[in-house]
């Protein structure tokens, strides 16, 4: 599931969304996570570097 379709998909089922890209090596340094191609964070806090399909995304926002 890439970023867009996740991106629309959140907004769909009201969850709020924001995609970061990491277009430098100097910002993917700086990141928060040492995993930089894929992260995802809820409320400022790390969750997983696991990448999301609608299931396992809904499994995670609803707890």
């Amino acid at each position: 599931m890439d970023s867009c379709f996740l991106k629309a998909w959140s907004g769909k089922n009201g969850i709020p969304f924001k995609a970061v890209k990491i277009e430098s090596r100097e910002t993917a340094q700086n990141a928060p996570t040492p995993i930089t191609t894929y992260a995802l964070f809820c409320d400022g806090e790390y969750v997983t570097n696991e990448q999301m399909n609608d299931k396992k995304f809904l499994k995670l926002v609803n707890g």
